[in-house]
């Protein structure tokens, strides 16, 4: 299960995820849709651990990967994710390096 509880991210002034709470329970098939700019990708990559949330926290099963302390911590706790993005788009705050290198070290 995905459980994010109480979910903020601000860029500057801008607050782009607002007291998001959701859950997704095992098995199910979830999907963001969303127009442009309203905070698809963030979400994502707030469930993922990749950028950290000003408040709140997203538990995977039972594993706060907002607590994680390492990178390798949270590496283990994204074991238990899939995620597919729009189009199999790289992630805009990783350089090209890293992009290609996040599925070789997911496995």
């Amino acid at each position: 299960m995905i459980s994010v509880r109480n979910l903020y991210k601000r860029f500057g002034n801008q607050v782009v995820i607002n007291g998001i709470d959701l859950d997704i329970n095992p098995g199910e098939t979830t999907a963001v849709v969303g127009p442009s700019g309203v905070g698809k990708s963030v979400l994502l990559k707030l469930i993922m651990g990749i950028i950290a949330p000003d408040e709140g926290s997203v538990s995977v099963f039972g594993r706060d990967i907002t607590k994680a302390k390492s990178e390798a911590e949270r590496n283990e706790i994204r074991e238990d994710l899939g995620v597919l993005f729009q189009a199999a788009a790289l992630f805009d705050s990783l350089t090209v390096y890293e992009n290609i290198a996040f599925p070789l070290r997911e496995r």
